[in-house]
Parts: structure tokens; sequence; C-alpha cells
């Protein structure tokens, strides 16, 4: 894809392309910033830029889109580049074959136990970088959660990113750059991803045809992020058909969440942060002190809640008093 195609992130797209233009690419890279907000797309169009077979192309720093090498890497079937994700190391331990039955079930129950890139993963990749590339291009290999990375694995890729082959360069993609180890830092060129505008947002919505109910509203409560509008999307409709704003909503909300665990903690997640961004953009707006204190009192039980979550507590008990916490606060959500 055209870096153009990578709406809001306009400077991190300018030095990808002057540094693919010029072939000065560093050994290693690092894309920071939230989630949702175009670091994977611009790893993915960065590796076009570098094997696009259009020398037009090519001279600009960019990718054509269309020819064999640009459209192999968009179906994530080209030999030299590798994405590594949660995905990707679910499928080296699901032993099956992809055509067998049952395959899908079995991956998407290990993907759900994904928690860190592990030093397996690792070793399978280094040991890939070092060979010879088949396209006769560039080597780029991505590493998605990054910072999932622990000790063993972080450590097992250092000499890598330090001295890769010619023509190979790292791809470390991450939410939380302070959590990832220093001596993986240093060895990194960093390049930021800010959040997106909200309109930004909306228009990727839009142009991608994602399946949200309104997109202007996932938007708004998005917090710049792709992702995020995705999450609030499905929060906004738990929050409807629970009955928010009725005297059994609390209840009928809570009860709304699902059966598995992992999946109730993320829904009551997103519940929360929607509602932290209305009480927020309601607190802006308060005219009397008053009320203003009296969201700021919100806010901080709020992001306490959050906290609880993570911790050994039952989401749907944590947002139903939550959700009851807002009694007489009037919270403007549809």
């Amino acid at each position: 894809m055209p870096f153009a195609d990578i709406l809001g992130q306009e400077k991190a797209s300018s030095y990808l392309k002057k540094i693919a233009g010029t072939q000065q690419v560093p050994g290693a890279l690092l894309f920071y910033g939230p989630d949702g907000v175009g670091k994977a797309r611009a790893a993915l169009a960065f590796a076009q830029a570098l094997n696009c077979q259009d020398p037009q192309a090519r001279q600009t720093g960019d990718a054509c889109g269309v020819c064999p090498a640009c459209q192999a890497i968009a179906k994530a079937t080209y030999p030299d580049v590798i994405f590594v994700d949660f995905t990707y190391q679910a499928r080296l331990e699901v032993k099956k074959d992809f055509s067998s039955k049952g395959y899908e079930e079995e991956l998407e129950k290990e993907i759900a136990k994904q928690q860190h890139i592990s030093v397996d993963t690792i070793r399978e990749v280094t040991a890939k970088s070092q060979q010879k590339a088949v396209g006769g291009g560039w080597k780029v290999l991505i590493i998605d959660q990054a910072q999932t990375m622990q000790g063993a694995a972080a450590n097992a890729l250092l000499k890598f990113i330090e001295e890769p082959p010619q023509k190979t360069v790292w791809v470390l993609i991450t939410n939380k750059r302070a959590a990832m180890l220093k001596t993986i830092l240093s060895r990194c060129q960093p390049l930021a991803f800010a959040p997106l505008e909200a309109e930004q947002v909306k228009q990727i919505l839009l142009t991608t045809e994602a399946a949200v109910s309104n997109p202007e509203l996932c938007a708004q409560y998005s917090g710049g992020s792709v992702s995020g509008a995705l999450k609030a999307d499905a929060a906004l409709d738990l929050l409807q058909s629970g009955g928010f704003g009725s005297p059994q909503g609390p209840a009928g909300v809570a009860a709304g969440l699902s059966r598995t665990l992992v999946s109730a903690r993320q829904e009551a997640q997103a519940v929360l942060d929607l509602l932290i961004r209305a009480l927020h953009r309601q607190w802006v707006a308060a005219a009397e002190e008053a009320e203003q204190r009296r969201l700021q009192e919100a806010l901080k039980r709020f992001e306490n809640y959050k906290r609880s979550i993570g911790r050994n507590v039952s989401p749907s008990l944590v947002l139903e008093t939550a959700l009851m916490s807002l009694d007489g606060l009037s919270i403007r959500i549809f």
C-alpha cells in the first residue's frame, strides 16, 4: 500500500519514504505509539517500499501496491517479509495442517492463550533472518507486541538486531516503549506514531467498511485509535442492549458480558474506557464548580474500577458497581 493510505502519520511516513528511497536503512527500527494508529500498516508499507518491483515507485521511496511483490506482501505470502504476532506464534504451536478439520478452532484457542512473544519464536525468526533473501530484495522482520518479549526472548534477539546481514531490517512494534529492555531500545532507531484525530478515525472506518453501527460516535470515543473505535462500538452495543440510563441498566449491562473471564474483562474495560471519556468530556463542558468536582470524583472512582478489573475481581460486579455510581450525574453517551 502507498504511504498515502496511512492516515494521520505523515511525519512517520515521510521518514520511512526517505530511508527507503535512499536505501540508508537502519538495522532496526522501533515503531512506538498507541494501538490502532497505523504502526503495523506502516511496517508493511515500508516492507513493500523496500521490495517494490516498480522502478519509478522505488525512486520515491514508496510502493506501487500492484506489482507481484507488493501483492504478495499484502497477502502475507512474500518469503522475505515475516510478520510476527500472537497469530504467527499460535500457528507454530498448532501442529495440524492448515486444511485439517478443526484447525481454525484449535488455532483460535491457541491465539487466546498468547501473552508473550516467546524465546522459541524469536529463535525461529532470527534463524530465518540469516537466510539469503529469496526475492533478491530486502528481508524485513516485523515483531508486533515487542514489549511482551521477556528476558530470554529479548536477549536472544539482541545480537541479531545489532548486526543484521546486509539488506535486512528489523521492525519492532510496541504500545509500551517504557516496558522494553534498555538494551533493545538502544539498538533501535525510534519512530513515534501519534494518536489519530477523530475525523481520521471516522474516515478509516468508512473507507475500510468496518462493521460499526455509528462510525462518527465510535470515532468520538476511540481515543484516537481505530482499534479503540471498534472496542467503543462493542461497548456502545452493551450499554444500549443492557438499558443504560434506566433503573435496571447497571444489572442489565453487567449481565451482557461474556461468560469467559478473559472476554468479560476486556468488554468491561472497554465500557469503562468509554464512560471515562464521556465523563471527561462532560467535565470539560461543566460550567459550575460543584458539577466539575462531582465529575472529578467520578473520574477517580472509574480509574479505580479499571484497576480492579485487572485483579482477581468479578468484571460483572465491578461494572455493575461502576454504573450504579453514576446515579445523579446524567451522563450523556448516545
